[in-house]
This record gives structure tokens, C-alpha cells and sequence, in this order.
């Protein structure tokens, strides 16, 4: 059985908040995995480009021509994550077209799975586009992403309750304003400072920063692991579907009959 084909969507109807710091970490992520990975990036300045040039595309979708390069991109099942920055401006372009051409249909024929990550912020813009993201694309994993330099604090739960079980909640950990200067610097990479390739970080500073970015990855690996295992389940449960198996197997698979 191949491997599910993930593309994140990080996204927000809110500037500035952090969005495009997890689609690094998170793209940086399968770098330091050893995977293969492309982020797609859909801003009006690229900042994507500047830290990630060699694992990141430009991307537009104000056009018939910019759409079809895009989506046919994301559609590939090549078993290589895409991890997409979604420019606040293009927010109801994306999801409008995502929804027209019934991309999530497709997608999973093709054993591609989408993910929402999207960035909290408490004002009433942000509640309003979650609401509709969980009206309009049920079926699609949405899970908040909590960036602490911006919303530390904030309860988030009432107005972004958690989807579902594997929708664990994401936390970026606070960066202290040193740390937080140097990797807001192009090209500061963090998989090449683990690998010990960047003498971007003072030595004193270096603690912190393996801390920081353990937490970081931790919450990756284990949104990977659960998203790896409700495939399983879905296949599983799908393949004694089709072999007239009672429903009974569905419970289990860990899902409820």
C-alpha cells in the first residue's frame, strides 16, 4: 500500500501572525526527516522563496492558467509532502476554487490527503473564517496553529474547538527577541542548523534554540503519525467494505461502527 501524499494549506485571513514561520518549520521538518518536500508559495512578496529557495515554486492562482499549474501540482501523488503559504489576500480565492472543482474528491481517488493548518488570531475575521472552514470543508482535517508570540494566553477553544481526534491543536513555542531577530533573517535555515551547517546562532544562544525547535518537530512528527494511522484505518476499513466484511469491522479500525 503507497503512502498517503499530504498537502498543508497554512492559512489565515490575518497577516502577520505567523503563518509563514510554521510553513518554514514545517517544510524544514521533512528536510531534517530526509524527505522530499515542496512548498508552494502564494503571497504577494514570496518571503517563502527568500528562506527556502531550493525547496519552495512560486505559485498564483488570480489566474485561469496560475490555478491549473497549481492544483494540477497538488494532485501528484508522489508520495512528497506539499506544504502551501497562503497569502491572506488569496484566503477566499483558494478555498472558492478548492471547492468548485471538488479537489477533495480527487484528491483522495488519488490517495492524496489535504490538511488545513490554520494560524489562530482572536479578533472576529479569524472566528468567522474557521466557522466556515469547518462548514464548508468538513471532511478535510482543520487543525488551529497557535503561535505563541501572538496569541499567548488566548483561550482559544470555544471560538476553534478542535475538528476531530487527530486535529490535536498545534503550539509554536515563543522565541526570546534574539532568537527571534536571527531567524527572521534570510536565508536562516533550521534544518541547517541542526545539522550543525550554520554559524548563524551565538553559542550561547544554541540551548535555546535546539529547545525551541524539539518542541516544534515533536508536534510534527506526532501530527504525521496520526494522520499516518487514521489512513490506515480508512484503508482498512474501506478494503472490508469491499469485500462485504460487516460493518462491525469498522469499530475495529478505531473508528465508531
Amino acid at each position: 500500500m503507497s503512502r498517503r501524499t499530504h498537502v498543508y494549506i497554512v492559512c489565515s485571513p490575518r497577516a502577520r501572525i505567523g503563518k509563514t514561520l510554521t510553513v518554514r518549520l514545517l517544510t524544514e521538518f521533512y528536510r531534517s526527516s530526509g524527505l522530499p518536500v515542496l512548498g508552494f508559495d502564494i503571497t504577494p512578496d514570496q518571503t517563502l522563496l527568500t528562506y527556502l529557495p531550493r525547496f519552495s515554486v512560486a505559485a498564483q492562482i488570480t489566474e485561469t492558467r496560475g490555478q491549473m499549474a497549481l492544483f494540477d501540482a497538488l494532485i501528484v501523488p508522489d508520495e512528497k509532502p506539499k506544504v502551501i503559504d497562503l497569502g491572506t489576500g488569496a484566503f477566499d480565492t483558494f478555498f472558492n476554487i478548492l471547492k468548485q472543482i471538488a479537489f477533495l474528491e480527487e484528491a483522495r481517488r488519488r490517495n492524496v490527503e489535504p490538511v488545513i493548518l490554520f494560524t489562530v488570531n482572536p479578533d472576529q475575521a479569524s472566528v468567522k473564517a474557521y466557522r466556515m472552514l469547518l462548514q464548508n470543508f468538513s471532511d478535510i482535517t482543520i487543525i488551529p496553529v497557535l503561535n505563541e508570540a501572538f496569541v499567548r494566553g488566548f483561550h482559544y477553544r470555544d471560538n476553534f474547538p478542535p475538528q476531530r481526534a487527530v486535529a490535536v491543536p498545534l503550539q509554536v513555542p515563543q522565541l526570546s527577541p534574539s532568537l527571534r531577530a536571527i531567524v527572521d533573517t534570510p536565508p536562516f535555515s533550521f534544518s541547517e542548523f541542526r545539522r550543525r551547517m550554520s554559524d548563524d546562532v551565538p553559542e550561547h544562544l544554541e540551548g535555546e534554540m535546539h529547545s525551541w525547535l524539539k518542541r516544534t518537530f515533536l508536534q510534527f512528527r506526532e501530527l504525521e503519525l496520526r494522520l499516518l494511522l487514521e489512513g490506515l484505518q480508512t484503508s482498512l476499513y474501506d478494503q472490508a467494505t469491499n469485500l462485504g466484511e460487516p460493518a462491525s469491522v469498522k469499530g475495529s479500525t478505531g473508528q465508531s461502527s
